[in-house]
C-alpha cells in the first residue's frame, strides 16, 4: 500500500497502473478502500501532485465513508444488513425454517441465518447476535493462530498460551509469563490490521512496555506499522457488533 500525507492525516491507498492515457482515476469503495488508477508511464511524483490537487475531495469522501460505516455498525440483524469479516462487508440473508435451533453460516459471498419460524423480527437481535459472536470467535481463533505461527520466526521465544477472548478495551495483552490474549473482534478488520495486533503482542514477549525499544521491535517486523496503528485508532468503532 502507498500513503498520501494530507495535513496531519496519512491516507492509505492502493496504486493500480493502467493503460489510461493522461489522467488518474480515484475510487473510494467500502470494501477495497481508496484506489488510485494511474497511467503506467506516469511518474510517482506526478501522481502525488495530482492527488494533492484533489486532497479536499479525498478527505471529504473518506470521512463520509467512515461516518457511514460507523452508522452501519449499529445493527438490527435483518436481511440486507452488511457485516464485516476480514475487512470486507457481506450481506446477511435471513431464512425462516421449521428447525428448532437457529444457526448461521458463511458461504464466501454472504451470511445466512436460519431462524425458527416461531420467532419474529423483534427477537432477531437477541438470537442472531450471539450466533455472529460465536462465528467470529471461531474464525478468529483459527486465523490468529495461523498468523502467530507465521510471525514466530522473528522471535527466539514463544508464547506460553494464545487465547482468543472478548477483551473490553484492548485488542490484545501479553502477561509477564508470555500468556497472550487477542480480542476476537479483530477478525472484522483486514489482514494487515490483524497482523499488526498479532505482532504488537508478540513483541511484548521481548519488551514488556511501550518504550522505543518496543516500537523498534515492531518496526523490525512491520516497517510501516504506524499507518496500521493509526488506522486501528481511528476506525475501532466500526469493528464491533
Amino acid at each position: 500500500m502507498d500513503y498520501l500525507q494530507i495535513g496531519n492525516t496519512k491516507v492509505e491507498y492502493e496504486l493500480v497502473n493502467t493503460n489510461r492515457q493522461k489522467t488518474i482515476e480515484l475510487v473510494i469503495d467500502f470494501n477495497k478502500g481508496f484506489t488510485v488508477k494511474a497511467p503506467k508511464v506516469m511518474k510517482k511524483e506526478d501522481i502525488i501532485k495530482q492527488l494533492h490537487r484533489k486532497d479536499k475531495w479525498i478527505i471529504n469522501n473518506i470521512d463520509r465513508m467512515t461516518e457511514i460505516l460507523k452508522y452501519d455498525s449499529v445493527k438490527e440483524f435483518v436481511s440486507g444488513e452488511k457485516f464485516l469479516l476480514r475487512g470486507r462487508r457481506y450481506a446477511l440473508k435471513i431464512t425462516k425454517s421449521k428447525k428448532q435451533l437457529p444457526s448461521i453460516e458463511f458461504n464466501k459471498s454472504q451470511f445466512k441465518a436460519i431462524i425458527p419460524s416461531k420467532f419474529n423480527e423483534s427477537q432477531y437481535n437477541s438470537i442472531i447476535r450471539p450466533l455472529f459472536i460465536e462465528f467470529y470467535k471461531n474464525r478468529a481463533e483459527k486465523l490468529i493462530n495461523e498468523r502467530v505461527k507465521k510471525y514466530l520466526k522473528y522471535f527466539n521465544v514463544e508464547p506460553k498460551t494464545v487465547i482468543i477472548t472478548g477483551l473490553k478495551d484492548k485488542w490484545g495483552s501479553c502477561s509477564k509469563k508470555n500468556q497472550i490474549r487477542y480480542n476476537w473482534r479483530i477478525i472484522l478488520a483486514n489482514t494487515s490490521i490483524i497482523d499488526y495486533v498479532i505482532v504488537h503482542e508478540l513483541c511484548h514477549m521481548v519488551q514488556k512496555n511501550h518504550s522505543d525499544l518496543f516500537w523498534n521491535e515492531v518496526k523490525r517486523i512491520l516497517p510501516e506499522y504506524e499507518q496500521r496503528k493509526e488506522w486501528l485508532r481511528t476506525n475501532n468503532l466500526i469493528l464491533k457488533i
